[in-house]
């Protein structure tokens, strides 16, 4: 309310100033017998000076450019000393403008300023009626505009080598801040000047307008939705933008000018004042140092009205709007699965088939971006069993499970056992829209590789990447005006990994008596064993027990046998041939326990290639690593002692005891019977 009361003030008083500039009468209101006789040969001048009537304090009225004035001459100025004349001069309506007539500027009023008031009002009410006047067609138009002039400061429009006459004045262009265009006017060339005494043929007007304008705040944000789709929300500072106008409901041929470019704030804003009402879109340029989020180059439109509101989308017009504009940065996920979780390090056996899980996240944008892709790259010690690989690919929507279609993607995999291979999912565009449409929120995707003999032993472990490749801009397809216009989207990459361990147990077999001695080609087998039995034999481990070896494990001239490729748990040598030479085979299997405590960090690295495509690489890096020997984490060391000479059976072998016992009895009673027979002799 106060806006417009303003608003109708600086109306009110702009038509009070107008009606003065075109009253060729004397300082006193009356007729001087010493005014000069006008001069006919001269040719006038109308310069119109233009100001925003936005203030109460005129001295702050601010120039006005770019406002179109229409004259028309509807009347001649003559001198008139006839007796009958009362103030010295008359008005000639001109013959081509039918609709007026000499009675139209008759008066009986003596007083000059009385006079011409009378005489504006009764022409300018005719005038405003007539057809041509309304829609600015009237013969004889003369248009000029108003610019800065760069020495005085002021917006002028300039009518130059007028005909002497009385002019109406129309403003007939201005820019869209000017809601209430000033009212037509009449205004004589010549005028008298301030003293009454001489005629001025360079006439100035000074009408003001009242001004409407707005602001408008945009809040940026930038959305990373994380691998099992919940939602990271921050400001971002340093993204670039390009406010743009036009006229207020303009069709799709109008062009779109630029008003400004504008970068967020630390806080992400950006405040824009002084909006006309117009349309406008704010567009999108460029992102800083906001790395991986998509570009949106898409328009945000917003509507400045005449009453000062603004209208944003389908929303209700206020008088203060705020547009926030979100990007979004998917993010990946390697795991692998450890026990019944999945997490980023496990331990497993060569031949193992170990299961690995990749989850990426969906934006909500992904059926405009032009590619969206997962790969999956296995190291060396991974090899693709396509029996065993049971590659599975589920969508979540807010976490509820959604089928996925072979249709919506194309799937590239490895070959049948081949090693260090690589899958690829590519949505197609039809995949990309129903993400879309469902809400798909995040991707998961499990399958399994074998851990073959080329695995790492040790710290190194055994890596598995993974990457997610997806368009890092939306642009429009066709749209000259925008800045974006005709730009291609680059790819930026995401990549993870997970990693597997293995270990190693490495034995020693020496003399018992000369550790020195080492025990060349002694047989063993290797059983892990998970039951409860505290100290299985033999037999426990061949019942429920796993071996480990497909062949004899043998010691070799140094009385080694190194074991590799082994997971964490309780592990059981049993001796099946002892080393030649007398010695005797173990009592019982030798425990050795893998126990590695590890643990794993992940490190992130982000490069831009020349184009500026960002790829960020997450890495597995050791945290924690202990267990084993001392200085060979993750191999686990055993000596074992062999002797010669007799010694009881294995412990738990009864059926070999019964033997023995059985054929030391037979000679013991031999022995008798011999003994007995000689001495009856």
């Amino acid at each position: 309310m106060k806006k417009f009361k303003k608003m109708l003030a600086g109306l009110l008083g702009a038509a009070m100033v107008l009606t003065s500039f075109g009253t060729p009468a004397w300082a006193d209101g009356a007729v001087r017998p010493n005014l000069p006789t006008i001069d006919t040969t001269q040719k006038g001048t109308l310069t119109i000076n233009k100001y925003e009537g936005t203030d109460e304090n005129t001295s702050n009225d601010k120039p006005l450019a770019g406002v179109e004035f229409t004259i028309w001459k509807v009347a001649d100025i003559e001198q008139d000393t006839s007796p009958s004349s009362n103030v010295g001069f008359k008005f000639v309506p001109v013959s081509t403008l039918t609709s007026l007539t000499a009675e139209d500027f008759k008066s009986d009023k003596t007083d000059a300023d009385k006079y011409t008031k009378e005489i504006y009002d009764k022409v300018l009410a005719k005038l405003n009626k007539n057809k041509k006047v309304e829609d600015g067609t009237l013969d004889g138009a003369i248009k000029a505009t108003t610019k800065i002039d760069d020495t005085t400061g002021k917006a002028s429009a300039k009518f130059t080598d007028l005909d002497l006459g009385l002019y109406l004045v129309q403003e007939t262009k201005a820019p869209s801040q000017i809601v209430n265009k000033t009212a037509n006017f009449l205004v004589s060339v010549p005028m008298t000047n301030e003293a009454g005494k001489a005629w001025n043929y360079d006439v100035v007007a000074e009408p003001k307008n009242a001004a409407v304008y707005a602001g408008i705040n945009l809040i940026k944000e930038g959305t990373t939705i994380k691998a099992d789709g919940t939602l990271e929300t921050v400001n971002l500072a340093g993204v670039t933008f390009v406010l743009q106008s036009r006229p207020t409901g303009s069709d799709a041929s109008v062009t779109w000018t630029n008003v400004g470019s504008y970068t967020t704030e630390s806080d992400g804003t950006i405040n824009v004042n002084d909006l006309a009402p117009n349309d406008y879109r704010f567009i999108e340029t460029g992102l800083g140092e906001n790395n991986g989020y998509i570009l949106n180059g898409k328009p945000y439109e917003f509507t400045v009205q005449n009453d000062g509101k603004i209208k944003v989308g389908f929303k209700e017009p206020t008088d203060i709007a705020t547009i926030t504009a979100d990007n979004e940065k998917p993010d990946l996920k390697k795991e692998v699965k450890n026990g019944n979780t999945y997490e980023n390090a496990a331990d497993a056996s060569i031949g193992d088939m170990v299961e690995w899980k990749v989850s990426a996240s969906v934006p909500s944008n992904v059926d405009q971006l032009e590619k969206y892709s997962i790969t999956d790259k296995m190291s060396s010690a991974l090899t693709w069993v396509e029996a065993e690989a049971a590659l599975n690919i589920t969508y979540k929507s807010n976490g509820t499970p959604v089928n996925a279609e072979t249709t919506d993607y194309t799937l590239i995999k490895p070959t049948d056992n081949q090693e260090c291979g690589s899958w690829t999912i590519e949505f197609t565009e039809a995949g990309k829209t129903k993400l879309k449409t469902n809400n798909i929120s995040s991707i998961e995707v499990t399958f399994k590789t074998k851990l073959n003999e080329k695995a790492n032993i040790g710290s190194a472990g055994n890596l598995n990447d993974a990457q997610l490749d997806y368009s890092n801009a939306i642009y429009p397809l066709v749209d000259p005006t925008n800045p974006n216009d005709g730009k291609k989207p680059g790819e930026d990459h995401i990549k993870d990994q997970a990693k597997v361990y293995s270990f190693a147990i490495d034995m020693t077999k020496v003399d018992g008596n000369n550790t020195a001695t080492k025990l060349e080609g002694v047989h063993f087998d290797l059983y892990k064993y998970s039951g409860t039995v505290t100290e299985p034999t033999e037999s426990d481990l061949k019942g429920s027990g796993k071996k480990i070896n497909t062949t004899d494990l043998v010691t070799d001239i140094n009385g080694k046998i190194t074991v590799k490729g082994l997971e964490n748990g309780n592990y059981y040598l049993v001796e099946t041939k002892a080393a030649a030479g007398g010695y005797n085979l173990l009592k019982a299997p030798v425990k050795v326990v893998i126990a590695q405590e590890y643990s794993v960090e992940k490190k992130t690295t982000v490069t831009k290639d020349a184009e500026g495509n960002v790829t960020s690489t997450t890495t597995v890096v050791n945290k924690t690593f202990t267990g084993g020997d001392e200085n060979n984490a993750g191999t686990y060391s055993v000596t074992i002692e062999n002797r010669k000479g007799f010694t009881l059976p294995k412990t738990g072998d009864i059926g070999t005891a019964m033997f023995l016992i059985i054929g030391i009895g037979g000679m013991l009673a031999a022995v008798y019977i011999m003994l007995r027979g000689r001495k009856r002799a």
